[in-house]
């Protein structure tokens, strides 16, 4: 398939082949070739390398001597970076309860009200950015630069197995709903509650990706 000029076409080949990991089509531990990935999307090796250079820095593929592959689910691992992603989660959220301005809410209730019609039409891609962009907003408000950094780091490493999560109807509803009792925790100033109800969307969020596992 060729690629559209719009946007670099580095991010053009960055955004076609983390769909294509996150949605399983190219599976964890299979090795990813250059020469095959320029065919098929038409593209020289410089943009291709960066765009893999990207992927590569989300720990969506690693480097192995000369070798990438697609990284592999592994469940220690799992386990380590959603216990750093609820501290950092916790901390976050007491850091914002007073901070976000009244009129932002409508925003943030936006994307919500997307990723419920992205469930109604089953679509687990747009379910998993939008749920990203949930999150990504709440992070905005947080006053510590270092914190945000290592969260979004932890993130971008939970990425695949978020994508995994996603794949359930089950899941995203509840999810869904965990955000919503998000923002009504956020709106209502409640600093101890919207810690609370973060806590508990990570903890039953750890627990929905070991079903996987």
């Amino acid at each position: 398939m060729g690629l559209n000029i719009p946007e670099p076409l580095y991010q053009q080949a960055y955004r076609e082949l983390k769909k294509l990991i996150v949605t399983g089509k190219l599976q964890p531990g299979e090795k990813v070739i250059m020469s095959k990935l320029a065919d098929q999307y038409e593209i020289s090796r410089t943009p291709l390398r960066e765009a893999l250079r990207q992927l590569q820095s989300e720990g969506l593929i690693i480097q192995e001597h000369s070798t990438m592959r697609i990284v592999e689910i592994n469940k220690e691992d799992f386990l380590h970076l959603y216990q750093t992603r609820i501290v950092l989660e916790k901390e976050v959220i007491k850091s914002i309860v007073t901070l976000i301005p009244e009129e932002d809410f409508p925003e943030i209730e936006a994307v919500l009200t997307e990723s419920g019609t992205a469930i109604q039409e089953g679509d687990p891609f747009k379910i998993l950015e939008l749920n990203t962009q949930f999150h990504e907003l709440l992070m905005n408000y947080c006053p510590n630069p270092r914190m945000i950094q290592l969260l979004n780091y932890v993130r971008s490493l939970l990425l695949i197995y978020r994508a995994n999560i996603n794949k359930k109807a089950k899941n995203n509803m509840e999810i869904y709903e965990e955000h919503k009792e998000i923002i009504e925790a956020l709106k209502a100033r409640d600093i101890e509650k919207s810690i609370q109800v973060v806590e508990t969307h990570m903890l039953n969020d750890q627990k929905r990706g070991l079903e996987d596992l």
